[in-house]
């Protein structure tokens, strides 16, 4: 009896090798790119921070803080009225993130600050991935470089 319907074990045994090597050859580019999403997911975040609190500063009338912490590795944003108080959560950097260096940054009421500023994150898997954060003196500037 001669059956044509169907396939030879030779036949999966390829198709599943050629699988195998295709998740062997994706699975690192695809580890490496949830790395660089959680970098600059962060990054975009501790950049919007900064800016949260210049605005802040101006629209209530009240002096803010962006409050870095590069041992937690954290940023937060507070404002300095009579009782300061942190406004938002703090932002964890995720485990692929390093905050390296950085400081914490006043901004007044005139949308001035009170301190130069410079946060430099870096990817921990991707030394050439890394971002700083700076806050110009006086104008208030943040610029992602």
């Amino acid at each position: 009896m001669n059956r044509t319907d169907g396939f030879t074990l030779i036949e999966i045994t390829v198709a599943l090798v050629i699988v195998g090597i295709m998740a062997f050859l994706a699975v690192p580019n695809f580890k490496q790119w949830v790395h660089h999403t959680r970098f600059t997911g962060f990054v975009r975040d501790a950049y919007t921070e900064f800016q949260q609190g210049r605005n802040r500063a101006m629209t209530t009338g009240i002096a803010h803080e962006v409050v870095v912490d590069t041992i937690n590795e954290t940023i937060r944003l507070r404002h300095l009225g009579t009782t300061p108080a942190f406004v938002r959560q703090e932002i964890k950097a995720p485990s692929t993130c390093d905050i390296v260096a950085g400081g914490s940054v006043t901004f007044n009421t005139d949308g001035t600050a009170s301190s130069n500023g410079n946060v430099q994150i870096v990817n921990k898997y991707n030394a050439s991935d890394n971002q700083t954060i700076t806050v110009t003196l006086g104008t208030a500037r943040v610029k992602l470089q």
